[in-house]
């Protein structure tokens, strides 16, 4: 399974992103457009922007760690660094202010733009069932974690990155036995 490292600064400056340039942003909202973002950046660049692990939920996938920050259930850090950026209430979320562009690279913040562009005028049930037609969601059990893999199905001309994305995920492994030394 392909797993990337989770970054709270980028998932929070992407909802504020989302919050200001699109229309209508709740967290179910926030989730749907981060997990096209995070399939678009990773299948053009070979990496997800906020490397956030992906669930099959019931409405459709969802990224677990920032929906944790987001429901208040997360580490202390990220608690501070989410309540530093946005306001909750209930499904109602609310930029407290301008998203840190700097968190992001250029490639992350041009597939943020075409995500907003494109879906961002969606309904997030709308953008639910969109993402129930996609092969990650289809192809992973309810409740379970969505392999990164899934998201190249059904694009051909993605062939090579996954196999070099895996590629480096089996050099991840055996560099992080080392790391204890």
């Amino acid at each position: 399974m392909i797993r990337f490292t989770f970054k709270p600064e980028k998932f929070v400056n992407a909802i504020a992103y989302f919050i200001q340039q699109c229309p209508g942003v709740g967290r179910t909202k926030a989730c749907k457009l981060l997990y096209f973002a995070d399939k678009e950046h990773l299948l053009r660049y070979g990496r997800p922007i906020t490397g956030d692990r992906y669930y099959r939920l019931p409405y459709g996938p969802i990224p677990t760690k920032g929906l944790n920050m987001l429901r208040g259930m997360s580490t202390p850090a990220n608690a501070a660094l989410l309540n530093r950026w946005l306001s909750l209430e209930g499904e109602n979320i609310r930029a407290k202010r301008r998203p840190d562009l700097t968190v992001f690279s250029k490639s992350d913040l041009r597939v943020l733009e075409e995500i907003c562009t494109n879906y961002g005028g969606y309904s997030a049930t709308y953008l639910s069932k969109l993402s129930h037609k996609e092969a990650p969601w289809k192809k992973t059990n309810p409740s379970e974690p969505i392999d990164f893999a899934l998201f190249f199905e059904g694009r051909p001309e993605t062939e090579e990155l996954r196999k070099i994305v895996e590629r480096e995920q089996k050099s991840r492994k055996v560099l992080a036995l080392y790391r204890g030394f």
